[in-house]
């Protein structure tokens, strides 16, 4: 009796996410194996797919403007999850630590946070108006250095210009995170390091690291691959110039799938996005993991 209850009761369960693992079939499973289907085949002006072997990725691979948008995207990705970490690392100690006035910790905390409540497009207009030529960075900088910088219209400028905003905007939301796992150390190990004659530097390096390794590898891994694939503040703010210097692999799939209808070439560079976002993070967390246990 207790056997067939049991048998019952798995099959209840089964039930229960049947809903969800089919709508994770339609909207993640199903589209990834037909973008995958369509990188080995060719658009034809009959409105209709034909099998095309290698030809996509041959002609993928040759291409000038695919490796200048994955030099790009790298750079773009790394520079970015850099400084989201220095910067949200740096303000979430000085949060973290007790303030003279409570009330205005709490109140620079909840002030932090509004970065992130702008959406993509509404920043990027922000920072367009605050990089133009006479716009509010432009006036300082010209009483400085006694001439402006043309942020978006230099090739020296515009990559990094483009970078910063998706700093400034995702920056609040790992300070937060990380914060919060500041907040999750027991401060009885600062203490007993404290009574042990360990500094600031010392307690920050044995004890603070290596409680948030395991919340940091998970904000490397997603801030990664939502940043790779970031499209909406270079197609507002520079359209991938100039000369290409903010030409990301999006933008690329972009202009080949929805611009130029190469939609079997759009497939074979999405796949290739696709692999290169897995190996890089499969690579970082089987080196994580291999640390892991190599300090166990």
């Amino acid at each position: 009796m207790l056997e067939g209850y049991k048998d019952k009761f798995e099959w209840r369960g089964i039930l229960f996410i049947a809903p969800a693992i089919i709508f994770l079939f339609l909207v993640v499973i199903y589209p990834l194996f037909k973008v995958f289907q369509y990188s080995f085949q060719e658009y034809s002006p009959h409105h209709s797919f034909v099998f095309a072997g290698l030809k996509q990725y041959q002609s993928l691979f040759s291409n000038e403007l695919f490796w200048i948008s994955i030099k790009n995207t790298f750079i773009f990705t790394i520079g970015t999850i850099v400084l989201d970490l220095a910067l949200a690392w740096g303000i979430a100690l000085l949060l973290n630590v007790k303030w003279p006035n409570l009330k205005a910790r709490n109140f620079f905390r909840g002030a932090l946070l509004l970065p992130f409540l702008f959406s993509a497009p509404a920043s990027a207009l922000l920072w367009g108006i605050l990089y133009q030529p006479l716009g509010f960075l432009n006036n300082i900088i010209e009483q400085i250095l006694g001439t402006p910088i043309n942020f978006l219209g230099d090739t020296r400028y515009a990559l990094f210009s483009v970078l910063w905003v998706s700093v400034w905007r995702n920056f609040p939301l790992i300070m937060i995170l990380i914060l919060g796992g500041l907040q999750s150390i027991p401060p009885n190990l600062y203490e007993a390091a404290g009574i042990d004659g360990a500094n600031r530097i010392q307690r920050f390096w044995h004890i603070t690291l290596p409680q948030m390794r395991s919340l940091m590898m998970t904000i490397i891994v997603i801030d990664f691959a939502t940043t790779f694939i970031h499209f909406d503040l270079v197609w507002t703010m520079t359209k991938g110039g100039p000369l290409r210097s903010t030409y990301l692999i999006s933008f690329f799939l972009y202009q080949r799938g929805m611009q130029a209808f190469k939609f079997g070439y759009a497939s074979a560079i999405g796949v290739i996005t696709a692999l290169i976002i897995s190996a890089c993070v499969g690579a970082y967390i089987f080196i994580y993991s291999k640390r892991m246990e190599a300090r166990a």
